[in-house]
């Protein structure tokens, strides 16, 4: 009984010990981290680098130093990043993250990707990391290639566009969104020669930039034997809205699979097609659901014409076609838009 209230007092002593020594530690990291903070901040708005400040900032412990600079990197941008880079590169930080991107724990590598991203620094390291065999660090390694939109870059990312780990594949998407239209070109060829998981995915990047240039690519992979490829294919031609995309589209909202035959009917009302009226009041008649719902926003999408053609379903035999319409009439400007 004693030795177990012996064992019991030394845990409760070790646990408060233990709080006081996180509190204190705490209490330094922040004490430490304002005062890189206040440093940092006088190097960047001051047009002369101060050699004491710079040396204030190299005594402090190396993780307070990457804390006080991606702190600082959130809040700045144009020539106050220039700044911080040239500060960092002078404290030792870049020199210290480039050696992290190489370690052999991908931990590491994935610190150092993500403080040379914050701190929008270009690098050809970002084409080693975009092959890396992990998927957190191709990931960050995506977000980071973002600041650097050279060929070389675009093409490694294009190449991860199927990625089987979802994380990268999603990162290269958005990085490459944030790219613009420098990727136009690269993208095409991409499209050209590439099919399956990684066509789909250029397709989606392509919508989002919805330049004209990308329509035979468009047209080509709507004839695809692969669902989501068509899919992606049909959201596409409504981006792009075209009168090539329209024909198509015309052609696809009778395509054998209810998903196609959806997004056909959403393109055709992003494009605003009233030409297809008659065909998207058919559809309301569709033994999907998802059709009927899209086609009725597509109908509503159009205008006036459009609305006449749901009216006329409410009144019509069809009672599937009938509740769909009525649905979508009672929905207010803002949901049916």
């Amino acid at each position: 009984m004693l030795i177990e209230l012996g064992l019991l007092g030394l845990a409760v002593v070790l646990f408060f010990a233990h709080g006081v020594w996180l509190a204190r530690s705490q209490a330094r990291l922040s004490r430490l981290t304002g005062t890189g903070r206040d440093s940092l901040a006088r190097l960047v708005t001051s047009r002369a680098v101060n050699v004491e400040e710079v040396a204030a900032l190299q005594s402090l412990p190396k993780d307070v130093q990457v804390i006080a600079f991606l702190e600082i990197s959130r809040n700045l941008s144009g020539t106050g990043k220039e700044q911080l880079r040239f500060v960092a590169e002078r404290v030792g930080v870049v020199e210290r993250s480039r050696a992290l991107c190489v370690s052999t724990r991908w931990q590491k590598r994935l610190r150092g990707a993500r403080i040379l991203s914050q701190l929008d620094v270009s690098d050809p390291l970002v084409l080693r990391l975009l092959g890396d065999k992990h998927p957190a660090v191709r990931a960050q390694a995506a977000e980071w290639a973002a600041s650097q939109p050279s060929v070389p870059v675009i093409s490694a990312m294009l190449e991860l566009l199927a990625d089987p780990a979802t994380q990268a594949r999603f990162a290269v998407q958005n990085a490459l969104l944030r790219m613009g239209s420098v990727v136009a070109a690269p993208l095409r060829d991409f499209l050209e020669k590439h099919t399956g998981r990684a066509a789909e995915a250029g397709l989606r990047v392509a919508e989002s930039l919805a330049e004209a240039s990308f329509s035979p690519a468009a047209l080509r992979h709507s004839r695809s034997d692969d669902v989501p490829i068509r899919v992606a294919s049909a959201k596409l031609l409504g981006a792009i809205a075209d009168a090539a995309a329209a024909e198509r589209l015309l052609e696809l909202i009778r395509d054998d699979d209810a998903r196609v035959r959806a997004a056909a009917a959403q393109a055709l009302g992003r494009m605003q097609h009233w030409q297809a009226g008659s065909l998207l009041a058919e559809s309301l008649r569709d033994k999907a659901w998802r059709v009927r719902r899209e086609a009725g926003l597509a109908l509503r999408a159009i205008g006036a014409a459009g609305v006449l053609y749901l009216r006329r379903a409410l009144k019509g035999d069809d009672r599937f076609a009938a509740d769909m319409a009525q649905q979508v009439l009672d929905l207010p400007e803002a949901a049916a838009g």
